[in-house]
């Protein structure tokens, strides 16, 4: 049966009930990026830091909430860490959504004068660096260095040094079995003035960008939640001691 575009923000919720993103979340990981949005529809969201001394620790905040914009059409299900509600519905490419669930932080990218003592894995801009959304592609849902490919076989990609939000971003592992069609190149990167919602990454002004990405540090196993508001109700208060 086909589901109106307008009714899932309140089928969604439903469905998503069933699961329990604090179980998602690695017991190595001290460090949680939590964006929440209103619902499921909406693109204005908020992201607030979180950390913890060691596995298991209690969570603490880090910080005050940053305002940020994620999808266009709001979010829809993802492909990370956490388990998939069945029957929900879930991110695809082209869909303008974000993805909501937990997802690994593996790197930064950006310009060099950006990039330059991060504690992440780093990706240096330029001119032949492309990220591959073509699910036909061999190279689907990866950053490539086009010169250093024999045969490039995608039709569609973004040039990264070529515009300007990526001057600094950070890469987030959805769909990381890179399933044709499921999503591809979601990144947090930069707010340029006048966006309202993006094709599916989670933007932040320059300052806040910048302040997250020197927090980050890979060795504490960063990970990405974002959920609404009400699928995230209690966390990290709720979260189990053991996770």
């Amino acid at each position: 049966m086909r589901i109106a575009a307008f009714l899932l923000p309140l089928i969604l919720p439903m469905l998503a009930s069933a699961a329990d993103f604090a179980k998602a979340i690695p017991r190595s990981c001290r460090q949680v990026v939590l964006v929440t949005t209103a619902d499921w529809a909406a693109a204005v969201a908020s992201l607030q830091r979180f950390e913890r001394a060691e596995p298991g620790a209690e969570w603490s905040p880090v910080g005050q909430a940053l305002p940020a914009r994620i999808g266009e059409r709001g979010l829809a299900w993802g492909s990370g860490l956490h388990a998939e509600p069945r029957g929900a519905a879930r991110k695809r490419e082209g869909d303008r959504r974000a993805p909501a669930g937990v997802f690994r932080i593996t790197g930064a990218f950006g310009v060099a004068e950006k990039i330059g003592g991060l504690r992440l894995p780093v990706t240096l801009l330029s001119s032949t660096l492309e990220a591959v959304d073509d699910p036909a592609s061999r190279h689907y849902n990866r950053i490539v260095d086009r010169a250093r490919v024999a045969h490039p076989d995608w039709r569609s990609s973004e040039k990264m040094g070529a515009i300007p939000d990526y001057v600094l971003g950070l890469v987030v592992a959805h769909n990381p079995r890179r399933v044709p069609g499921a999503g591809s190149c979601i990144f947090l990167h930069l707010w340029l003035p006048r966006r309202t919602g993006t094709a599916g990454c989670t933007v932040l002004r320059e300052r806040d960008l910048t302040t997250l990405v020197r927090w980050l540090d890979a060795a504490r196993g960063p990970v990405l939640v974002q959920l609404p508001r009400a699928e995230a109700a209690g966390w990290p208060a709720t979260s189990a001691r053991g996770s």
